[in-house]
């Protein structure tokens, strides 16, 4: 109701500055005119009211309580206890109240060391709502004040995290060896050190950065209730890249020779190159990174082995176990061979004979060396055919049959003569 009637006296003053200037034209019935108005705003505020009321009630959050105009020569001994407010806001408002709409302190003005019950004054921070502190929960809180003691202590750094690999860190340095500690007596003595902890988790580069110092105690314990002076600190840590990488390609490498008329066809390595980390020189020297040997001795066929990289002191192979896979393809060796085969005569006709011996031809075969050695004559068909050939001497071509897997590059003679006679 009393907003209703706070919105009444705003409407009235609203109604007589619209109703002045038309004074004279409604100067018969502007009582009705004002009447009409002020009804029909109060009917708007009565409906505003009824769907956004505005209630009085305690705001269910703990509120801190700041201690001001603190003597030089005391300091507060205990945290404050926290404090509610009795609020009166629009209810579309109330919940969404938080701690920081609020200015809730106590005044520590003129006092000396003692224990003293003293009045708290809160103050809203926002207008939201028609927002006022109708008072506090409790109104009243006990505060302890002991004489204000200073001491020096020393600063640690403490880092947490760490470089990558292949980078290193110096120790870290902060800007000032030793901070002021003040406060009460009994938590002053309690401070042993001012740590300030810094993240350096993945850093490449040298740090240098602020960080903000807490007290502890000599278990590390976090000692609340003092201050430091300063309360941050430069700290610079130096960090430096003593390893490099890069990718080298996987060099593998052979002993031993493959069997005679075989050739090493290909090389290959799986992976075909590793991210290798080690020192600036040996890294910008490098261009390769060998393998253990593979034995191919006497080998006639394809080699598959796993074999360790032969890794140089001082550097190391990113991923694990540093093996790959080596394969070593083998092929017969090509080559030519020239054999001597006689010819033989084929579909010789009945009661017909041949007049002396048939020649020899020079076959040139190209082909697998290891098949050409185990090669004899007797394993080429050369052939004259004599079918349907009679008596007398006729000119005929000879025919060479290669075997599988050869290839006949020359033969000669290519014709020869041969004389047929009846029995």
């Amino acid at each position: 109701m009393e907003q209703i009637s706070r919105l009444f006296r705003e409407t009235v003053q609203v109604v007589v500055s619209l109703v002045r200037p038309a004074a004279r034209s409604v100067r018969e019935n502007s009582g009705l005119a004002v009447l009409s108005v002020v009804l029909a705003f109060g009917l708007w505020i009565f409906v505003t009211d009824t769907d956004n009321p505005t209630r009085t009630r305690v705001l269910p959050i703990d509120i801190a309580v700041q201690p001001v105009n603190v003597p030089a020569d005391v300091a507060v001994a205990e945290p404050l206890a926290s404090v509610r407010a009795r609020v009166r806001v629009a209810d579309d408002v109330f919940d969404s109240l938080t701690a920081a709409d609020f200015e809730v302190t106590v005044d520590l003005d003129g006092l000396a060391v003692g224990v003293y019950d003293l009045a708290v004054e809160a103050r809203p921070l926002t207008s939201r709502g028609g927002l006022r502190v109708e008072g506090v929960l409790p109104g009243q809180i006990s505060v302890t004040l002991s004489p204000l003691t200073t001491k020096s202590v020393d600063v640690l750094v403490e880092a947490q995290g760490g470089p990558p690999p292949g980078y290193t860190m110096g120790a870290p340095l902060p800007a000032d060896s030793t901070v002021l500690v003040s406060g009460p007596q009994e938590e002053v003595d309690k401070v042993s050190q001012a740590v300030a902890v810094i993240d350096i988790e993945g850093r490449t580069e040298s740090v240098r950065q602020g960080v903000r110092l807490v007290a502890r105690d000599q278990r590390d314990f976090l000692v609340l209730g003092v201050s430091l002076a300063p309360a941050i600190v430069d700290v610079s840590i130096e960090i430096r890249q003593e390893q490099f990488s890069r990718s080298l390609a996987v060099s593998p490498q052979l002993s031993g020779s493959v069997a005679d008329g075989y050739n090493v066809v290909a090389v290959s390595a799986n992976p075909s190159a590793v991210s290798v980390r080690g020192s600036r020189a040996f890294i910008e020297g490098a261009v390769s990174i060998p393998t253990r040997p593979v034995d191919i001795a006497s080998a006639t066929d394809d080699v598959v082995r796993t074999v360790s990289l032969d890794v140089p002191s001082g550097a190391t192979v990113s991923g694990g176990v540093p093996v790959v896979t080596v394969t070593v393809k083998i092929d017969p060796a090509q080559g030519l061979a020239r054999f001597l085969v006689p010819v033989s005569a084929a579909n010789l006709g009945e009661g017909l004979s041949m007049q002396g011996a048939l020649p020899s031809v020079e076959v040139t075969l190209f082909g697998p060396l290891p098949i050409l050695r185990l090669l004899t004559p007797d394993g080429i068909p050369v052939t004259v055919d004599l079918k349907d050939r009679g008596a007398g001497t006729h000119r005929l071509s000879i025919k060479v049959a290669p075997p599988q897997n050869l290839e006949l590059r020359a033969f000669s003679p290519q014709e020869i003569d041969v004389t047929l006679e009846k029995r």
